[in-house]
């Protein structure tokens, strides 16, 4: 996990903190994409099967006009597989992890005429939130130039940016609630994570086992309130619990 990556992205997710409208925002995420690659995404709600007026969900729309229209006309939300996969995974996925031998020929379909309006692969970011119905951020574009060990960054940039456009999430990190500090050792762990190590790494460097760093690494995630390491790493650098 390279460094100058973690501090780029905290700069972005600062960014978004301090927008004061929904198209600051997203211009804040957009710019962010540009980076790997990606030119299109649609962050929104996902309403129950067959319900007819699922566009108001939406909480940003950054698809072209042509591919809005065409989705909407054709219907393509009933037989989307992206959707479909993200009401039952809570796990980021990329469009071509799609299991094709089990799509539809209409699923196939969407997929294929995605394509044809310059959105060849893309990555889909399921999002559950507790009391709601799920949520997707999808970003596409005809070339996705993500390098190796980008994909927990993207899917922080997209939560944060989804709780953002959402009222969820606030500037604090921790509402009205006093912040559960790290203690020594989490801290400890989470700066070698930021530096790279993987978990089993930690455990020989700290000569603990694996179970251990991973018992760490869920209670650093309660405590910070982070969807992954990358995520637990940023919250962490913005308050000032860990130096990288």
């Amino acid at each position: 996990m390279e460094n100058e990556v973690i501090v780029d992205l905290l700069a972005v997710i600062s960014r978004i903190d301090i927008a004061r409208t929904a198209n600051a925002i997203l211009e804040e995420f957009r710019s962010a994409l540009v980076r790997y690659g990606f030119r299109n995404f649609l962050i929104t709600g996902l309403p129950v099967p067959h319900d007819a007026d699922w566009q108001r969900e939406i909480l940003g729309d950054g698809w072209s006009v042509d591919w809005y229209n065409r989705y909407v006309s054709e219907d393509h939300f009933l037989h989307d597989p992206c959707v479909a996969q993200c009401r039952h995974s809570p796990q980021p996925f990329l469009w071509r992890e799609l299991p094709a031998a089990r799509l539809s020929k209409r699923s196939r379909l969407v997929m294929d005429e995605a394509a044809e309006f310059g959105m060849k692969d893309g990555i889909c970011v399921p999002i559950h939130v507790p009391l709601a119905g799920p949520s997707v951020v999808t970003v596409a574009s005809d070339r996705m130039e993500v390098p190796p060990g980008a994909m927990p960054f993207i899917e922080t940039l997209c939560v944060h940016t989804f709780r953002s456009l959402a009222g969820l999430g606030t500037p604090g990190d921790g509402g009205g609630d006093e912040p559960t500090p790290l203690t020594a050792r989490e801290r400890e762990l989470l700066e070698w994570s930021a530096q790279g190590k993987s978990t089993d790494d930690i455990a020989c460097i700290l000569g603990v086992t694996r179970n251990t760093v991973e018992s760490h690494q869920r209670n650093i995630r309660g405590k910070l309130d982070a969807i992954n390491v990358a995520h637990a790493i940023v919250k962490a650098l913005r308050r000032q619990e860990i130096q990288i």
